[in-house]
């Protein structure tokens, strides 16, 4: 993410970031609920192999060096998109 994110359509750098997270219904729930938390665990299997192989060795050798880390599993916990609007013409994207 960069710090002045632009428009894609004016070129604006007047826009703002929103942290969109997925809603669903009862319905929805009830027919597709059982695939959702399939690939939520899925998900978070993923998640904790990257933290245990890459993100924690990563962190080690770059405090040695004196160096920070971003943490690459944190995304795969994050249930939100990022998503910016432009506050010139009204235009949403993701960033």
């Amino acid at each position: 993410m960069a710090l002045n994110q632009q428009c894609p359509k004016c070129g604006s750098t007047r826009v703002q970031l929103s942290n969109v997270e997925s809603k669903h219904g009862c319905f929805w729930f009830i027919i597709f609920g059982w695939v959702y938390w399939i690939w939520v665990l899925i998900k978070w299997m993923i998640g904790l192999m990257v933290f245990f192989c890459v993100d924690w060795w990563m962190a080690i050798i770059k405090k040695l060096q004196g160096k920070g880390y971003v943490w690459k599993g944190k995304r795969w916990f994050s249930g939100r998109k990022k998503t910016y609007y432009c506050h010139e013409c009204s235009h949403n994207f993701k960033g």
